[in-house]
């Protein structure tokens, strides 16, 4: 039996154990640390920007946040060790947290160790807004991204409300803070959800693109056109090549369609030259999903005819009439053959080689015609 004096001593231990477990784990979510690499950026549109990437590990994952800020942001960042070598101490403070760096740098390039520290009243302040139970992961995302219970309220009085972390974090990764939002929203038929926002960001849907295109195709769009004028470079200055060279009423997912295959001004302008008048949209489009190019069409103009339609070069490429084809029959005497002989001829597999044969099996002179009939019907036969 347990006398009472080891059940006491017992139930303290536990206590004891229970508080330390408790200690650990409040402090583990009050603080993180991980290593850092920067770099001072001297080319490209990142010039003059300092690029952080910070790294933490555990036996659990590992986790990886890389961001580009101006050195301004950070507190006690010497600008000097762009060029110079040295020891570095400076801190990004947020009202997240702060994050407090320790390193080395060398020929604008450093490393080291960061620990980040985060704020409590920050912590009771998104509870309050309905983000109770923030990871110390979160925080610190949060204050890498400077996102604040301000940021929230205007988010909530743009009508973005109840947003998940993840959903705020998007937002602030990509720069669609409210003043985008604002500007963006003015241009739009409608109200853009999260995810529109975010998309646009990434392929670079300014307020300034959408009026822009609004006014050159005298419409409003949706988000999804938006994006997808950007993802295919249907810029205002290809909108206005193409009225120029090719239609004034060409719509959107013409745009879109020149720009995926490839019919630029430059392209327009040699097919225009060659045919001597300007083709529509779908055609061109056609032309270049089936390679008939400027150098193609003037090749055929003067082995076949100046008239050749548009239909007509579309249907030498798709049935592999190429200029090589004929030069090939033209050698073997056939001089004058119109466009539908030759894909005829193509169809059904009349080429120099078959007329050889037919003329080593007695038939001296047969027309394009008869060719094709023949073929069509397996002359000559092998017991021929």
């Amino acid at each position: 039996m347990i006398s009472r004096k080891v059940e006491f001593l017992l139930a303290l231990g536990m206590a004891i154990l229970l508080v330390a477990t408790f200690t650990v784990r409040a402090g583990a979510q009050d603080s993180l640390a991980g290593d850092w690499q920067a770099r001072f950026e001297s080319r490209g549109e990142e010039r003059g920007m300092f690029y952080l990437e910070m790294r933490t590990s555990d036996w659990k994952r590992n986790h990886t946040w890389g961001e580009s800020h101006k050195p301004g942001e950070f507190y006690g960042l010497d600008a000097n060790l762009a060029n110079n070598d040295g020891a570095a101490h400076f801190e990004l403070r947020r009202q997240a947290g702060t994050i407090s760096f320790d390193g080395n740098f060398r020929a604008g390039k450093g490393s080291g160790s960061f620990r980040f520290t985060a704020n409590p009243e920050f912590v009771q302040s998104m509870k309050g807004l309905g983000y109770s139970g923030l990871s110390i992961d979160e925080l610190l995302e949060f204050a890498n991204q400077d996102v604040t219970p301000q940021l929230v309220k205007e988010l909530g009085d743009l009508g973005y409300r109840n947003l998940s972390s993840d959903q705020l974090l998007a937002l602030c990764i990509h720069g669609a803070r409210p003043d985008f939002i604002r500007a963006i929203s003015a241009q739009l038929p409608s109200k853009p959800s999260v995810d529109d926002l975010v998309a646009m960001r990434i392929h670079g849907v300014s307020p300034e693109f959408v009026k822009e295109m609004k006014a050159l195709l005298g419409k409003d769009f949706d988000v999804e056109q938006y994006v997808a004028f950007r993802i295919h470079g249907v810029s205002p200055e290809f909108v206005r090549a193409v009225r120029e060279h090719v239609a004034k009423d060409v719509t959107a997912d013409q745009l879109v369609a020149m720009r995926i295959h490839g019919a630029d001004p430059e392209f327009v302008k040699g097919i225009d030259a060659q045919l001597g008048r300007n083709l529509g949209v779908d055609e061109l489009v056609a032309f270049r999903i089936h390679g008939v190019s400027p150098d193609f069409v003037s090749q055929m103009h003067q082995l076949v005819a100046k008239d050749l339609s548009a239909d007509d070069l579309v249907a030498f490429r798709i049935h592999g009439v190429s200029p090589e084809f004929v030069r090939e029959m033209n050698s073997q005497g056939y001089q004058q053959i119109s466009a539908e002989q030759l894909v005829a001829m193509r169809i059904h597999g009349v080429s120099a080689a078959y007329v050889k044969e037919v003329r080593e099996h007695g038939y001296k002179n047969p027309s394009i015609d008869d060719l094709i009939e023949m073929r069509i019907h397996g002359y000559p036969r092998a017991s021929m």
